[in-house]
């Protein structure tokens, strides 16, 4: 989705992880000064001013929006140069990015490339065992597009409080909408009841953002209308992309298992009307860890799983609610 930006310039001196980290600061904050005060000539030409250099970084920093916070960062040898890696998550790329600066033998740096970070974030909660009685957070058949623990099955997973995160949608017959798919209303997950996980206080809620036009998301509000439940456990469940004007709750509400607290929608970093689920050990995103989220009495391609995670490419419904109908 984004093109690399492509920036190089000399530095007098070989860098260390300090001045690398600065200059990746530098992009995002949109500074150019000390760039321009250590370019070489020939990128002095290219962009012709310092005016020029900065609206490189800008057209950058645009694309990748506001860092929300550093995932890793290394420096590593290539061709006895050195890369300085980072991982970031941003509010403009909904599962995280990373910006390489590579040095040349000099220390020159020579190039800055963007593109989506696509390694699994470190855990220490591989083992973590679900302690909330988890059902999942709606009735009815639905399709685990993103939903696993690795990257191939999970595109969620090198964010840390995404890291156990899924995304469901409903598909009938062919795909997710009938008609053409121009509205949010074709969508067949569009405004189905978005329900309690489990037992909980709902500590924080997002409300106001519009829903996107289909496949034109709207950058800023990562996870658009959002619904962020503690459950007593020190575990804490985000359910994101709520339909606008649909949610029901508020901060300080008590919520039982199986209640109704929004709409799906398609509000955020949301292409189409779905549901983003993730279990976390914090309330703040920004801060959080990710969980796994081991459901109780579902099923999953028509077998009953007593308690499990669900993964990509899987079907997936609440038992009581099949056996009910």
């Amino acid at each position: 989705m984004l093109a690399a930006a492509l920036i190089s310039f000399a530095l007098t001196q070989a860098p260390s992880l300090k001045e690398a980290r600065a200059l990746a600061d530098d992009v995002y904050a949109g500074r150019s000064a000390v760039a321009w005060s250590k370019s070489s000539s020939s990128l002095r030409a290219s962009v012709a001013s310092e005016a020029g250099l900065r609206g490189l970084i800008n057209s950058t920093r645009s694309s990748l929006g506001t860092e929300v916070r550093v995932i890793t960062e290394a420096m590593v040898e290539r061709n006895g140069g050195t890369l300085y890696r980072r991982v970031s998550a941003v509010t403009n790329w909904a599962r995280g990015m990373e910006l390489e600066l590579a040095f040349d033998v000099k220390g020159a740096l020579v190039a800055m490339t963007t593109r989506p970070a696509s390694k699994d974030a470190p855990t220490i909660s591989a083992l973590h065992k679900t302690r909330a009685d988890l059902r999942l957070p709606f009735d009815g058949a639905w399709f685990v597009l993103w939903g696993g623990r690795k990257y191939d099955d999970n595109r969620h997973t090198p964010v840390p409080d995404m890291r156990y995160a899924m995304d469901v949608f409903i598909v009938k017959g062919p795909g997710t909408y009938q008609r053409g798919g121009a509205k949010n209303d074709d969508y067949y997950a569009w405004s189905q009841p978005v329900l309690a996980p489990a037992d909980g206080v709902v500590v924080e809620v997002v409300k106001d953002t519009p829903d996107n036009v289909p496949n034109q998301p709207r950058p800023g509000v990562l996870y658009g209308n959002s619904v962020v439940i503690d459950h007593g456990t020190g575990e804490y469940s985000l359910l994101g992309h709520l339909q606008f004007g649909s949610v029901s709750v508020k901060p300080g509400q008590q919520v039982v298992a199986g209640q109704q607290v929004a709409r799906c929608g398609n509000s955020g970093m949301s292409t189409e009307p779905h549901l983003h689920y993730q279990l976390m050990d914090a309330a703040d995103w920004t801060k959080a860890h990710g969980l796994p989220a081991q459901f109780k009495g579902f099923l999953a391609n028509g077998r009953h799983v007593e308690r499990g995670e669900p993964m990509r490419a899987q079907v997936i419904s609440h038992a009581d609610v099949e056996a009910r109908r």
